[in-house]
């Protein structure tokens, strides 16, 4: 099998002259792959052949103007969910009704295109969603409302609300005892928030593992919930690290690593926070060798609850997508899983593997 590309979200881009071209893809370019256009014309010809994933388009780009284009894109049933930024002066703002629509004055902060184009690619996420049968569509709706409100609740630093996050994972409990976990671990992967794609990723593979070796329906909404949650505390990890496009180097890799303790206190602070997710967030970066962060246990030391969301976690970021790496197959995530037998439970990982497999859909 051939690995999955990477995934890089494509922009599409007229800005009003190369000034102002060259200070967005200066901005941008690390983190978007860019088509840069003259006129409308062009765009409009090759958004039928491809679609990007966010157009940015000047409101005076020729012939007609931006907002003449994002007329002709709204009424086109192949192109009329393609979200659109316009850009301009502010002197003559079209209304903007459609929730993948927005309008950006000049000059704007790096932060507020980033966010801008983040929330458009959510956006048309969680309208795909819909399409998705109903289980899988409570799922990521109501998980992703939650991590959206645990970030919230970090950022006011009020305490988490575990019983909320815990009622959000029902859906997910019954996902997989209908083995609907296919169309969750590929559509969560639209969402552009990669800590909660994974979180909800690991979530899933977790439950879906604790299913398998046969756990009642109230511990696997603890593994649920609790693989939601195991990195809520990358939600204050400095964004240059937690989204850096390449290795970290020395002073950064600590600061990395601290994100489990932040998720283990995070989660101390709130009330009747189950001991289960306390241990997944708390030790799914431990290794049987001691090898592992932030305490080294070892062997006895981890239980099999630590052990399984090691598994998942490691699995889950082998074949998620990123943007500076593919989503492996799951035959070479397996492969690399397997090699790190000093680390790993061994007899855990075939049981995982079996489970996994067993699953799969008929070709």
């Amino acid at each position: 099998m051939a690995e999955s590309s990477i995934k890089v979200p494509l922009i599409y881009l007229i800005a009003a002259d190369k000034e102002r071209e060259g200070e967005m893809l200066r901005a941008l370019g690390r983190r978007y792959e860019f088509l840069t256009f003259v006129d409308t014309g062009a765009l409009l010809h090759q958004v039928m052949i491809k679609r990007p994933a966010v157009i940015i388009c000047e409101d005076t780009a020729p012939p007609n103007g931006g907002n003449k284009f994002r007329e002709r894109i709204r009424v086109d049933p192949d192109t009329h969910t393609v979200p659109i930024i316009l850009t301009g002066n502010g002197s003559n703002v079209p209304k903007m009704n459609n929730v993948i629509d927005r309008y950006l004055l000049w000059p704007f902060k790096k932060s507020q295109i980033i966010d801008c184009i983040s929330d458009l690619i959510n956006v048309a996420a969680e309208q795909q969603w819909e399409a998705l049968p109903t289980l899988q569509k409570e799922t990521l709706k109501l998980t992703v409302e939650e991590y959206q409100d645990v970030a919230t609740a970090i950022e006011n630093g009020d305490p988490i609300d575990y019983h909320k996050a815990s009622d959000s994972c029902t859906p997910l409990v019954k996902a997989i005892q209908d083995n609907g976990h296919h169309e969750l671990l590929k559509s969560v992967q639209n969402h552009h928030n990669y800590t909660y794609v994974h979180s909800l990723r690991v979530a899933t593979l977790l439950t879906m593992f604790g299913h398998g070796i046969g756990m009642d329906e109230d511990n696997m909404n603890i593994l649920a919930t609790g693989g939601l949650l195991h990195d809520v505390g990358k939600l204050v990890t400095p964004d240059n690290i937690l989204n850096k496009p390449g290795k970290l180097d020395d002073e950064e890799w600590p600061i990395m690593q601290d994100h489990v303790v932040q998720s283990r206190d995070l989660l101390q602070a709130g009330d009747d926070v189950s001991k289960g997710a306390h241990i997944i967030a708390a030790q799914h970066h431990e290794k049987l060798d001691g090898s592992g962060y932030p305490l080294g246990l070892k062997g006895a030391e981890m239980n099999e609850l630590a052990r399984m969301s090691c598994i998942c976690d490691i699995f889950g970021a082998l074949t998620d997508a990123r943007s500076y790496k593919p989503a492996f197959p799951t035959e070479k995530a397996f492969g690399i899983l397997e090699s790190m037998d000093k680390g790993l439970d061994m007899g855990l990982l075939k049981v995982f593997k079996e489970i996994f497999s067993d699953t799969q859909p008929a070709e």
